[in-house]
Formats: C-alpha cells, structure tokens, sequence
C-alpha cells in the first residue's frame, strides 16, 4: 500500500513542479519576446534618426548613405524623392517587395500632395514605427520620413526591419529552454524520489515496527495458549477416562499441578497483554502522566522492600546506598518511576548468578538526578548492546526461563520519553550490567 502512495505522491509532485517550471520558463519567455520587441522597435528608430540626420547633408550621396546602413545592420530602406522617383532602393532581400511594404504603410503621418507629391515641407518629419505584414508570414516594422536638406530638397524615406514573431523566438530559444526544461524535470524526479524516500521512512519503520510487534506478540501468545490447551485436555481426559482408577489423592494432585499451570499461563498472559496494551497506548499517545512531589528516600526504600524477598529466594544480596545528605524533592510521575526502576530490578535478579549482589543508589547532579541499577551478572554482549531496547528483543536466547518477553526495557524507555527523561546502560566493571534513568528535579517544565 505505502509503495501505491509513493508512486501516485510521486507522479503529482513531480507533475505539479514540472508544471511550475514550465510557466515560469513561459513566463520568462514572454518577457523576453517583449524585451526583444522593445529593442526592435528602439533599434530602428533610432537608424531613423541617424540616417535622417546624416541625409540632412547635401554633400553625402543618398544611395551611399543607405548602402553603407543597410551593410550588416539588417535595414532595409526606399528613398524617393518629392516626385516620387526612385532614387535608391535597398540591395538586402525581403520576402516581400520593398515598393509594396511602402504601399502598406501608409504616409504615418508624413503628408503628400493630391499629385502624390510630397508637400513643401520646411524641416524634416518623422513617423511613428508601424508592424506590417508581408506576403507570406514575414512581419516588419517600418519608419516613413520626410527629409528636408539644408538645400531645400525634400525625400520620401521609408526604413523596415524583421520583427522577430514569437515563433521565431521560440524555434532560436528552443534548445536553451527545452534544456532547462529537461535538466529540471530530471532534477526534480530524482529528488522527489529522494524526498518522498526520506519522508516515508519514518512511516515504513513503524509499520515495520508494527508488524514486527504483531508477530512477535502472537508468537508469544501461542506459546502459553498452546500449555493451557494441553493442561485442559490432559485434565479433560482424566475426568473422561472411565477405565483409569486414580485414588482421590491423586486425582486431586493431578487437577492441582495442571491448574496451578493453567493459573501460571493466565498470569503470563495477562502480564503479556497488559504490556502491549501499554505500548500501543504510549504510540498513541494516551497515556497521562500524574507529576508530584517524590521523596527520593521512600522511594529507594520501597523499591528494596519490594525485591528484597525476589532477592533472597534467588540467594543474590540486594544493597540500597542512600546518600547522606538528602536529596532534593523531585516532581515526576512516582508510579512510572517505581515502574522503570522495577524493569531494571526484575532483569537484575534474573541475570544475576547466585551469591552475586544488585546496588541500588541515586545521585543528584545539578538539576537532574540520576538512579543507578548495577548487577553482577553475565552481562551485555556488545552484538546484543544496539538492540537492547527493542521490543520483544531477548538478549539471551538460551534461557528457559519464558517469564520475560522481552517488552521490560522497551516499556522503560517509553516511560522514560513520557518523563522527559533518559535511560541507558553500562557495564559493570567487573562484570555485569548498570541501567540507568535521569530525570529533571522540576519534572521538565
């Protein structure tokens, strides 16, 4: 499913942003069109201009001068004189004749005679630029003047230049933008994938995580199902057998070993199913933390009262170190903090070998204050130290003992993220392991 919705959030994104890019690639090409029309348009006037000025002097020849303009500037010019006689007109080549470019546009402003000759005017005249169309798809822009010289004699110019149309800029413009174009989509692919990977990642770890939570519980489940089923049947049997004699003695052992073990499975079970059910709660984030003022003292002392007697069954020494001094009230969660150290305590006094000893101790440092856990058992392995805290995770596979499922230290750093605080381990020296847990004296606020 997530593979399904990272290819469709893929595709969108990529086609959202390949479409951003190409409007603003049209945009830009908009603006340059229109720049590039603007210089056309400036261009040309001022050719205009300069012409006029030049052909203002009767000691230049016309021809010359517009010869000697049109050589590589890409004008195209039609100068006639008052009665409308050729006297030059442009060597470049136009799709479309000059004469009838002239035609098309008109006098602009430049005033003619009803002969057709140009009226007498005084000083020279200049006409706005104008778009023509040709015969086929060219366009231009044109500039009729009027040139009076210093001599009195009057011209009829009229200049014309390509416009470049849109289409033409494009096909110029078409591999620059189109690889722009390509470079960004490429870019974008690759890194949408890349983004969309590390976005999904946290995702895929916890159905991952979740996955792997459900078959590990299920698996745990079967396990003191399968002993309850057997006991029931083996009880069932007994009760069924009409050809087995048993002495009310036996029969009365017999229902006690397979109750007592059907009892033992219930209380696996349920102390299983209470911690998932806490997990899940904590992934959910409905669990509420109830903060108050703790007596560190007391609470050393309960947790030695508690244990003591696990302690002494298992022949292992259990020794609470207080400090003399007394240590500042601390504002925490007091339930979820006797929770943590008993994790720490219960896997103690499974790992630790008989005549060994478990300290118990906290020290206050600044504004923290930390509790140590410290046994002198087999220890961590270094392959297993990574792992430690995962969930159903057990570090030693060898054990019989199936009291533990390997949720303890996982709900400890849960309940430790809930108090704002940080646990972790060590060994001990000499052998061993020592958990910890620090928490803010002022419960993080």
């Amino acid at each position: 499913m997530l593979k399904k919705l990272f290819g469709k959030l893929h595709v969108f994104l990529t086609g959202i942003f390949i479409l951003i890019i190409t409007l603003i690639l049209c945009f830009s090409f908009w603006n340059s069109y229109q720049a590039r029309q603007m210089g056309e348009v400036v261009y040309i006037q001022r050719m205009a201009a300069l012409i006029t000025y030049q052909l203002e002097d009767d000691e230049t020849d016309p021809a010359e001068v517009l010869s000697d303009y049109e050589a590589g500037t890409g004008i195209y010019s039609l100068l006639k004189n008052a009665r409308q006689e050729m006297v030059y007109k442009t060597r470049g080549k136009t799709k479309t004749d000059v004469e009838k470019l002239f035609a098309r546009a008109g006098q602009t402003g430049v005033t003619q005679s009803g002969n057709g000759e140009l009226s007498n005017a005084r000083t020279s005249e200049q006409g706005g630029y104008v778009e023509i169309s040709g015969d086929g798809h060219d366009r231009y822009y044109g500039i009729m003047s009027v040139i009076t010289t210093k001599k009195g004699v009057n011209y009829s110019l009229a200049l014309f230049s390509d416009k470049t149309t849109a289409w033409d800029l494009f096909l110029r413009e078409l591999p620059l933008y189109g690889g722009i174009w390509c470079a960004c989509g490429v870019f974008i692919f690759f890194a949408g994938r890349l983004l969309l990977a590390k976005a999904f990642e946290p995702t895929e770890k916890v159905l991952k995580s979740q996955k792997n939570f459900v078959a590990a519980a299920s698996h745990e489940l079967k396990s003191p199902l399968a002993v309850i089923m057997a006991n029931a049947e083996n009880l069932q049997d007994h009760l069924e057998d009409e050809n087995e004699v048993l002495s009310p003695q036996m029969l009365k052992e017999t229902l006690k070993n397979g109750l007592g073990t059907i009892d033992h499975e219930c209380g696996r079970m349920s102390k299983l199913v209470q911690d998932m059910l806490f997990l899940a709660s904590s992934d959910a984030g409905q669990w509420k933390l109830e903060k108050q003022q703790v007596n560190v003292d007391t609470l050393l002392i309960s947790l030695y009262e508690a244990f003591e007697p696990v302690c002494a069954r298992r022949s292992i020494r259990l020794e609470l170190e207080i400090s003399e001094e007394s240590y500042p009230a601390l504002y925490t969660d007091r339930e979820r903090l006797f929770q943590i150290l008993s994790v720490y305590m219960d896997n103690a006094a499974a790992y630790s070998f008989e005549g060994s000893s478990i300290g118990v101790q906290a020290k206050a440092e600044g504004k923290n204050i930390t509790f140590f856990v410290e046994d002198h058992g087999k220890g961590i392995k270094d392959q297993d130290k990574p792992f430690i805290f995962d969930r159903f995770y057990c570090a030693d596979r060898s054990r019989t003992d199936k009291s533990h499922f390997g949720l303890g230290l996982s709900i400890a750093r849960e309940l430790g993220k809930m108090l704002g605080g940080e646990i972790g381990f060590f060994d001990t020296p000499g052998g061993g392991a020592t958990f910890y847990v620090t928490l803010p004296m002022d419960g993080g606020k």
